[in-house]
């Protein structure tokens, strides 16, 4: 989903009264910052799973891009717990 896509649902949270303006500013804050540090990963992740798959072959490659994509899907879920878990309206009953 494009960045605009989500603020423009962080944003309608916000004006529907599910979230407040602090809380709508963290979001929108968080998904550009997700978004850079993907980025980044990628980055770092595509030269190394060349060279693994020139040095080690398909399967051994295929096996440590896998493994490295669900340790950052569960850096960058636990990263978005907190922020979720720091809103305001997560604090209500």
């Amino acid at each position: 989903m494009p960045d605009r896509e989500w603020i423009g649902r962080i944003e309608a949270l916000q004006a529907d009264g599910g979230i407040n303006a602090d809380d709508e500013a963290a979001l929108i804050r968080h998904v550009g910052e997700q978004r850079e540090s993907l980025d980044q990963a990628l980055n770092r992740v595509l030269p190394e799973y060349q060279r693994r798959l020139t040095a080690d072959g398909k399967e051994s490659a295929d096996r440590w891009l896998g493994e490295t994509a669900r340790a950052l899907g569960e850096a960058q879920g636990r990263e978005s717990r907190r922020v979720v878990d720091g809103l305001d309206a997560s604090q209500s009953p």
